[in-house]
């Protein structure tokens, strides 16, 4: 450090976070100042360096700086962390970030409820003031004392002629020979067996021919009287002692014998049966003694669905239509004809119609089983004879096959039959039927997380205010402040049991924010990763309240965002830029948001100002004849929706966060036609039907999810642009002479690669109480290569370096090679011509992940009459990309393809053929179509959510 440098950054340290010269990835030696204690929002276009400001740099070195507050171990195992790139960083407090990601790394028993701590206090709460019942009969379950089951039993008529019964086991006849000689001895005379008062002392006690006998000790015989207190006290007490704190007292009534079950233990009142004390493991999925024996605790077991099983319904039951029946071995699947040809005589059916012509009682007990009705199934060769038997149905039958198996290989085809289906055991409810039946205010803890947010926080709420909950306070003020967080920042309509990888980057990194509010932290650096994404306008407004809420407490907010609010409502603006990759990562303006409107260098003013906006440079169609239309949608909270689409124009569905707009067009309509159309085996959410799909010859689907898990997944081998690189090189006069083949210039294979790294190019390093840190890997220097691979060469450059390429240099390089220039183009046509080749998917955004997708779509020959589903695909975009963006939208549509697009961006609203909204609000308030037309009936309204921001934007 210069000691010019020196002198200039005590100056800065009170009122600023100073960056002195950040060159990390595509940063051009940038310094800036950020204002401590405000809001501060870093924008820009795509890949032009925020995030690499932000995180990159800032964190980073904030992270490095808490690594070095830990033990010297800690320190030693972390040394091999390379600091940013970056000559310092002055007046940095401690630093949070919450990145845009996805949730949970897959774990399906993530929750909001649980990522949130709400299921924790739920627990406590369910486990000290809950209110057992029985899940037999509802009978309350109460602890008794001796006293109360002498009370209980002083309750009948005085006179009654009473028997003191211990349960004592429940065994094979060979056992109880054993063992109840050894009762005589000890004294007891009678017992009963299966419900028969029987001597000890008579002779043939014990039925060989009965599978188990069920037998309880008779401990007395008494007549009920005043007098007999303490007499039926001592019997009762025996009874607890032989019989594990139960007994069951038998009352004459007439010629019967009535049953009261007692226990000193827990016990239904009722039924007498005996449970154990409940505690706040009970309520815990992740535990045994609390989670469904069924599915262990994930609410959904593998199921076989008839659809998946009957794949072509055109087929024959003769010729195959029961497809997993003509798995497995030779014999099994001569069984299996053998049962379908005597099945169809005797139901009976025309084997040789087709499946969807057959009746659909038979459809159905050809599936599901004829219940008790008894056929004669001839399955053995030779001279034997019918047996009459019950047919279960195809399906118990595959689930038979499946359990007993021995073969992993039709384990495994099975498994391509069955799809995630919720429990029936437990109704998708996780929990154990004793967890379920305790309950507060009417309620079990299932029903608490079932609930929306909002809905969570009015029953929460009614608790704080009622004194029979003071004695767990705590809990329900921790319930109470974090249910609240949640709702200020936006998401009220989301359900506490949402199932944490099922939230989209924007969600899980408002979830995460609003732990951090419940913190309360103060002077502390939070940096924020364009919260904004999935949330309506109007959701938007209540986030940026938020923000300024933190600010307010002492923090500095920085936010990297290209939502135009935001921007407005920031105290300072910094932007990057001027364009992507090695075109951006200099810093072209910082100030005040109103001062860009007219600031020269600046790309985002003219757009916040209204001078500039994206604008749809082809004309909008009108509907025609031809419609896609979904009928009677009911999954999740739609409400018998019928919405229809037109075939050959672009529409947009759109609506509040939680409206039901993923559910309609994610969840039912693209399964369906991906089902119809591509012969994908995923079953769509419940609807009436759907017609129009004999318009398409395919669907394609582009959402957020990452095209990878690992680092070793890139955009160039998702596009398949990898395979055509190492065909090049192979093609290399170095490659010929040496003899190398593909395989050589995989980093998936040994050969060509890194056995260090193993071709990862980092090495994990496994932190156990911190999260792993990838450290570059010091043989290969991160290239994933060894030596003899990096010596083959096309143009001077070896693959690792190809993989260190952006997309636009990528371009310069490879001109001339057609098959990897088309690839490259439409990569670049998305607006991700900054991204490096063999940038982990890892960490792509969404965003990201989203564009490649649709440039790996775009590269294939376009043939029309394509049915594209794209998932906001605006996440992550400056508008000079959405721009782009949608030039290449109209394109598509204009080359005859019908385009569905969910967004809450109003830009890309306003281009829209066709637009239907979904409301009013989210959650159980949502679930309807509150507009469904063209664009220009949609602009003249003001009744929605989407109108009301559409006017506030145009004005």
């Amino acid at each position: 450090m210069s000691s010019h440098e020196a002198s200039v950054m005590p100056t800065q340290v009170a009122d600023s976070i100073s960056v002195k010269g950040a060159r990390e990835h595509n940063l051009k030696n940038v310094s800036v100042d950020i204002p401590r204690n405000q809001l501060v929002v870093i924008t820009g276009v795509s890949g032009s360096g925020k995030s690499s400001l932000a995180f990159d740099t800032i964190y980073a070195e904030g992270y490095r700086k808490y690594i070095d507050s830990l033990s010297t171990k800690a320190r030693m195992v972390l040394e091999q962390i390379p600091r940013p790139d970056v000559d310092y960083i002055q007046g940095l407090s401690p630093v949070i970030a919450l990145e845009q990601r996805t949730g949970g790394g897959g774990n399906p028993r993530s929750t909001v409820a649980t990522v949130t701590e709400i299921a924790d206090f739920a627990r406590v709460l369910w486990a000290v003031c809950g209110t057992p019942y029985c899940p037999k009969d509802g009978g309350i379950i109460e602890r008794r004392s001796m006293d109360d089951c002498l009370t209980r039993i002083y309750a009948e008529p005085e006179g009654s002629r009473l028997m003191i019964l211990a349960p004592w086991m429940t065994a094979k006849p060979a056992i109880l020979r054993e063992e109840l000689p050894r009762l005589q001895q000890r004294g007891f005379q009678r017992v009963r067996l299966n419900g028969e008062i029987r001597r000890l002392d008579e002779h043939d006690l014990i039925d060989s021919k009965a599978a188990s006998i069920s037998v309880e000790i008779v401990v007395d015989r008494i007549v009920l009287k005043a007098d007999q207190r303490s007499r039926l006290a001592d019997s009762l007490d025996l009874a607890f002692s032989e019989g594990e704190d139960r007994a069951l007292i038998l009352i004459e009534d007439g010629q019967q014998w009535r049953e009261l079950p007692l226990s000193n233990r827990l016990a239904c009142v009722n039924c007498g049966d005996v449970y154990e004390p409940v505690s706040p493991r009970h309520f815990s999925w992740n535990h045994a003694e609390g989670a469904c024996s069924e599915c262990g605790g994930l609410g959904e077991t593998l199921q076989f669905q008839p659809e998946l099983i009957v794949p072509d319904p055109s087929i024959s039951v003769k010729k195959g239509a029961i497809k997993p029946w003509r798995l497995g071995s030779k014999q099994m699947i001569i069984r299996h004809n053998a049962i379908l040809k005597q099945l169809a005589e005797q139901l009976p059916f025309d084997p040789n119609l087709a499946w969807d012509e057959l009746d659909a009682d038979v459809r159905a007990q050809i599936l599901h089983g004829a219940g008790e009705r008894l056929f004669s199934f001839k399955l053995k060769g030779g001279n034997t004879k019918p047996e009459l038997m019950p047919f279960e149905g195809v399906l118990a039958d595959l689930e038979n096959i499946r359990r007993n198996t021995t073969s992993d290989g039709l384990r495994a085809r099975l498994m391509a039959y069955q799809t995630s289906s919720r429990c029936e055991a437990c109704s998708g409810r996780r929990l154990r039927p004793s967890s379920l039946s305790v309950l507060i205010e009417g309620r079990s803890i299932t029903d608490l997380l079932a609930m929306s947010l909002q809905e969570a926080q009015g029953f929460v709420d009614a608790l704080q205010s009622n004194p029979a909950y003071a004695t767990v306070g705590d809990a329900v003020r921790g319930l109470g402040s974090r249910l609240s967080f949640l709702n200020e920042v936006g998401l009220s309509y989301l359900t506490l049991n949402r199932t944490y990888t099922s939230l989209s980057g924007g969600e899980a990194q408002r979830v995460r924010l609003a732990t951090q509010l419940g913190m309360s932290l103060v002077g502390v650096v939070y940096l924020l990763d364009e919260p904004s994404i999935g949330l309506h306008p109007l959701d938007n407004r209540r986030l940026i309240q938020t923000l300024i809420g933190l600010r307010e407490r002492g923090n500095s907010v920085v936010v990297v965002e290209h939502d135009g609010e935001t921007m407005l409502a920031a105290d300072h603006l910094i932007e990057l830029g001027p364009g992507a990759g090695v075109e951006g990562g200099e810093l072209i303006y910082q100030g005040s948001p109103t001062d860009a409107f007219h600031d020269t260098y600046s790309r985002s003013g003219m757009f916040l100002s209204g001078e500039a906006r994206v604008e749809k440079n082809a004309r909008t169609l009108r509907p025609k004849s031809d419609w896609l239309s979904v009928e009677g949608a009911y999954e999740n909270n739609l409400k018998q929706v019928d919405a229809k689409f037109p075939v050959g124009l672009l529409s947009v569905v759109c609506g509040m966060s939680g409206s039901g707009k993923s559910t309609l067009v994610n969840d039912i309509l693209a399964k369906a036609a991906a089902f119809k159309l591509n012969r994908a085996k995923t079953i769509p959410g419940k609807h009436k039907k759907i017609t129009g799909l004999d318009h398409f010859l395919s669907v394609i689907q582009v959402d957020q999810s990452p095209i990878g898990r690992s680092p070793r997944s890139n955009p160039a081998t998702f596009t398949k642009l990898f395979d055509q690189l190492r065909d090049l090189f192979v093609k290399c006069s170095i490659a010929k002479i040496r003899g190398y083949k593909r395989n050589r210039f995989s980093f998936n294979v040994s050969g060509g690669r890194c056995e260090r790294c193993k071709g990862d190019g980092v090495i994990k390093l496994d932190m156990q109480f911190m999260a792993d840190v990838y450290s570059e890997c010091p043989s290969c220097k991160g290239r994933r290569y060894n030596r003899e691979t990096l010596d083959v060469r096309f143009k001077g450059y070896n693959i690792a370096d190809v993989l260190e390429m952006s997309v636009d240099e990528a371009l310069q390089v490879f001109a001339k090679q057609p098959r990897i220039a088309e690839k490259l183009h439409t990569l670049a046509d998305v607006g991700l011509g900054y991204i490096k080749l063999g940038q982990p998917a890892t960490t792509l955004s969404g965003g990201e992940a989203q564009r490649i997708k649709l440039s790996l779509e775009l590269s294939k020959r376009q043939q029309g009459q394509t049915l594209y589903i794209l998932d906001e695909p605006t996440t992550g975009l400056h508008w000079l990309d959405v721009q782009r963006l949608m030039d290449l939208v109209v394109k598509l549509r204009d080359a005859g393809n019908t385009i569905l697009i969910i967004e809450h961006d109003l830009d890309v609203i306003r281009m829209a053929d066709w637009i239907i909204e979904l409301g009013p609000e989210g959650g159980a308030a949502g679930g309807e179509i509150v507009f469904q037309g063209e664009p220009s009936v949609f602009y003249e309204g003001s009744a929605s959510p989407t109108q009301q921001m559409l006017k506030d934007m145009i004005s």
